[in-house]
């Protein structure tokens, strides 16, 4: 009795602890270093993951009632291209918008400010160091040589990006998931089916 009723479910299992590894993925996979530069923004980039999260459970929702293998197909697809797409901007992004310091990423500007350290620096040494040792000049704080609208502006798109990633992957591992299960039962069928015409 038992065993039958969870083979009626299983699916809806199955879906479930999909959706629970993505919620508990999201949450113990450390974010970033350079959203903790900012306390003002750590709530935000955690209440993103947290949105990303909950609409993943709308797709689980929308699968119990929706079978058409061909839509999950395309929804499989489209999810997984979108993600590519969201995580090489991410990390093309973060590179351009951050610069390390000590083991954290820093997020840097995109405008400068008037007689900025680095200026000084030229002037005083004639040479620059390498992007990646720039920090140093600064001492970890980029509002020394950066607007702080465009630190913020650049913070603001990599919460964003980064949201994305974890709203297409996880949407992708669903729609996935819910794919393989559909296939599963079509071919499941299938079987019965021939099994029943050669007892015939």
């Amino acid at each position: 009795m038992i065993v039958s009723k969870l083979k009626g479910v299983w699916k809806e299992i199955t879906l479930l602890s999909t959706w629970i590894v993505s919620v508990t993925g999201a949450l113990v996979i450390p974010l970033p270093s350079w959203y903790s530069s900012d306390e003002n923004t750590s709530f935000l980039m955690e209440f993103g993951v947290f949105i990303a999260t909950v609409m993943a459970g709308f797709i689980i929702l929308f699968s119990l009632k929706n079978k058409v293998i061909k839509i999950w197909k395309r929804m499989s697809i489209l999810f997984f291209l979108l993600f590519i797409a969201s995580f090489m901007t991410y990390y093309f992004s973060r590179e351009a918008k951050t610069l390390p310091y000590v083991e954290k990423d820093i997020v840097i500007g995109n405008v400068l400010l008037e007689n900025n350290p680095f200026e000084r620096f030229k002037e005083t040494h004639g040479f620059l160091p390498d992007r990646n040792e720039r920090m140093l000049i600064l001492l970890g704080d980029s509002e020394r040589a950066w607007t702080k609208k465009s630190i913020m502006t650049n913070r603001v798109q990599l919460m964003l990006l980064l949201f994305l990633c974890y709203l297409f992957s996880a949407g992708f591992i669903i729609s996935f998931c819910n794919l393989i299960i559909l296939y599963k039962e079509k071919y499941k069928i299938k079987e019965e089916e021939e099994v029943a015409d050669e007892t015939a």
